[in-house]
């Protein structure tokens, strides 16, 4: 039996309806992304949703965003600029930093908690400097961050807050999604997460001014997707709006056959997280003896979180362990991964850019060395479930 970290979530129905689409001949960017967009910014109680191609490229806008200078020029915060700090937990995905060091800033890299693999708000709130512009949130593997203190320390300190929720979609802290409260929230509709558009992603904000610069970035920094574009127009009344450009850009548009997909996909969030979660209970109640004398341990859900796990992380004892474990799931054909990245600055990228490490990264150091997890996905059977169960069962035997 194979133990994928994912299988297709994509019915027959939702393939027929690419295919459909094909015969209308409309295929780039148009009226199914708006419908998406719309669907995804009612479903999580948000003003404003901009689709896509991906999480990455998500937080590649919300990064350009808070340093463009139309809106810096709005005073909305401090205006960032190139040397300005922006704090990011050492434990994340490559692509929330990158953007950082793109935008000429400097990470400064906090620790995390290894019960619940979430940023630390006290060193969060302990690496603020006079150069803090803004804090980076991931929430990761399914688990979230406290809201309420999460906002309130950017609030105290007039920073931006963008909430990278590549990884938890649908996921509610003290009943507040994961990804709003933020001045930007990020999401993945990668093949392996919450829902699929097979490439693609959301940004989503409150505020008008930040949806349009995102907006005219996606493409190319022109007009033509704005809300609120007639100003620009009526200020350069000799040049075409159709290609009217007032901002640096990028293409990372989505196409309508992944909107197409992201519209069906939303649907069954609820119920694909719901098994997730029963897949949860399952294991942590089979692995219970395990973790109560200290063998490994589960994730911990953070207080006031309904979790939607994108992976069933565990962390060993010691790194010997987990290496042993790690090659027996392998053998047995269970698909594991390390816990995203482990300490990013541990990764040879690192070497090439300026980054502040605040404090200890001991916390992300044994995530990183004692750390794994294997797939959790709406598709498994109960045999898969219980296969999984047994085989790590039988390797402690």
């Amino acid at each position: 039996m194979r133990i994928n970290l994912n299988e297709s979530t994509l019915e027959k129905k939702e393939l027929d309806g690419i295919i459909d689409l094909f015969t209308t001949n409309r295929l780039t960017m148009g009226s199914r992304c708006i419908e998406f967009e719309n669907t995804f910014s009612q479903s999580f109680g948000v003003k404003h949703a901009v689709m896509v191609n991906s999480g990455s490229s998500a937080n590649l806008l919300a990064f350009f965003a808070i340093a463009n200078p139309i809106i810096n020029d709005l005073k909305i915060l401090p205006t960032v600029s190139s040397g300005s700090e922006i704090i990011v937990p050492a434990l994340t995905w490559s692509t929330s930093v990158w953007p950082i060091i793109q935008i000429g800033c400097i990470p400064v890299f906090v620790d995390s908690n290894p019960n619940t693999l979430q940023m630390d708000l006290n060193a969060v709130e302990a690496a603020i400097t006079p150069k803090t512009k803004a804090i980076c949130a991931p929430h990761i593997l399914g688990n979230a961050i406290n809201l309420q203190k999460l906002k309130q320390l950017a609030d105290k300190y007039g920073l931006w807050l963008i909430e990278d929720t590549c990884e938890a979609l649908g996921v509610k802290n003290n009943g507040k999604f994961a990804g709003t409260e933020g001045h930007f929230g990020t999401y993945s509709f990668y093949f392996s997460h919450h829902i699929t558009t097979i490439e693609g992603g959301m940004i989503v904000t409150n505020d008008d001014a930040l949806a349009d610069v995102v907006r005219s970035m996606r493409a190319h920094g022109w007009i033509r997707h704005m809300h609120h574009a007639e100003n620009y127009i009526k200020e350069n009344p000799t040049i075409d709006p159709r290609f009217l450009f007032i901002s640096t850009g990028f293409n990372v548009r989505p196409t309508e056959i992944n909107a197409v997909l992201g519209i069906s996909q939303l649907k069954k969030l609820n119920a694909f997280n719901e098994k997730r979660n029963a897949i949860k209970t399952t294991w942590d109640t089979a692995f219970k003896k395990l973790q109560d004398n200290g063998t490994l341990t589960s994730i911990e859900i953070t207080d006031g979180t309904e979790a939607a796990l994108f992976g069933y992380p565990v962390i060993c004892k010691d790194e010997k362990l987990k290496n042993e474990l790690q090659c027996y799931l392998e053998k047995n054909d269970i698909e594991t991964r390390p816990i995203i990245c482990g300490n990013l600055t541990r990764q040879p990228a690192l070497k090439y850019h300026q980054y502040r490490i605040q404090g200890e990264l001991k916390g992300t150091d044994h995530i990183m060395n004692c750390g794994l997890y294997w797939g959790i996905h709406p598709m498994m059977t109960s045999d898969q479930i219980h296969y999984v169960s047994n085989t790590v069962l039988g390797f402690f035997k």
